[in-house]
């Protein structure tokens, strides 16, 4: 009996863990939305600098001032009040956060630098883009600079790539690798905070991570340097929800370019990534 209670105990937690591993999150459908004129939604969130941040305790960032103004847009023209719920169970695995969303539901939009791409289009959501992004080739500042991106093999050799799985950066470094530098070795961590930790405490590694991990190593003076010849294409970043949302309509009649060149938008990228992001950004916007 004994040994039938403790196979029956084992069972539940196994059955227990694996709820757990597919639960989901939801939050309202639009369509719920306009006939109630209230809205619960989820943010899940990943940490990405000046985008979704906790600091102090709450989450701050770009795309957090993005949805509070989606939220006075859904006000304004839909008479719909939010209430929102902030997910934080994700927030230092990105690739765990990609999966959350994509096992979610309705009313779910995930904040962080998640890029847009053809393939994750054929699964999720997205907003219109909501920033646009230059991948940057970064290590730590005392490497020699690297002018030509054929030459990575000679000028990095010995060193390792560090990235993320499953991210826009870690196909950067894999076309580099097939390129360039076919006998590269990749290490792998969790999110791009761990990538930066890497770069900056040792010369042994390079990365490439979006600008925003740049400007904010530099703020803080830490030991980085910038390798142009490994910058990457401009990419755009958006707000991404599950694949069964009806919330990307409202969003694209909200988040239009005349909301980018906005003073509000402007004010919100000044705040969040300072005022070198918009000379940055304005510079790509011109063809720079």
């Amino acid at each position: 009996m004994k040994k039938l209670l403790i196979q029956s105990s084992l069972l539940l937690i196994f059955l227990f863990q694996a709820f757990i591993s597919v639960a989901q999150y939801s939050g309202d459908t639009f369509a719920k939305a306009k006939q109630s004129k209230k809205a619960n939604l989820t943010y899940v969130y990943s940490e990405a600098p000046g985008f979704a941040a906790e600091v102090n305790g709450q989450v701050e960032g770009v795309c957090v001032d993005v949805m509070s103004d989606f939220e006075f847009y859904l006000l304004d023209n839909y008479g719909i009040t939010v209430n929102s719920t902030m997910v934080k169970d994700h927030a230092d695995n990105f690739t765990a956060y990609l999966d959350a969303v994509k096992k979610s539901s309705n009313g779910v939009f995930g904040l962080s630098n998640t890029t847009i791409t053809q393939k994750r289009k054929s699964i999720y959501k997205f907003s219109p883009a909501y920033i646009t992004n230059i991948g940057m080739m970064l290590t730590h500042s005392d490497v020699p600079t690297l002018s030509d991106i054929s030459k990575i093999s000679e000028v990095f050799a010995g060193k390792k790539a560090v990235s993320v799985k499953g991210t826009t950066n870690e196909d950067q470094i894999l076309n580099i690798k097939k390129k360039y530098f076919s006998s590269l070795e990749i290490e792998y961590v969790n999110s791009f905070e761990e990538v930066m930790d890497k770069v900056i405490s040792s010369p042994d590694y390079f990365g490439n991570v979006d600008f925003t991990y740049y400007l904010d190593a530099t703020k803080s003076n830490k030991p980085v340097k910038r390798h142009p010849a490994g910058d990457q294409a401009a990419e755009e970043f958006g707000i991404v929800m599950p694949k069964n949302s009806d919330w990307a309509k409202p969003f694209a009649e909200f988040l239009t370019e005349e909301y980018r060149t906005s003073p509000s938008y402007r004010k919100i990228i000044a705040k969040h990534l300072g005022p070198n992001a918009l000379q940055l950004l304005d510079a790509v916007a011109g063809g720079n």
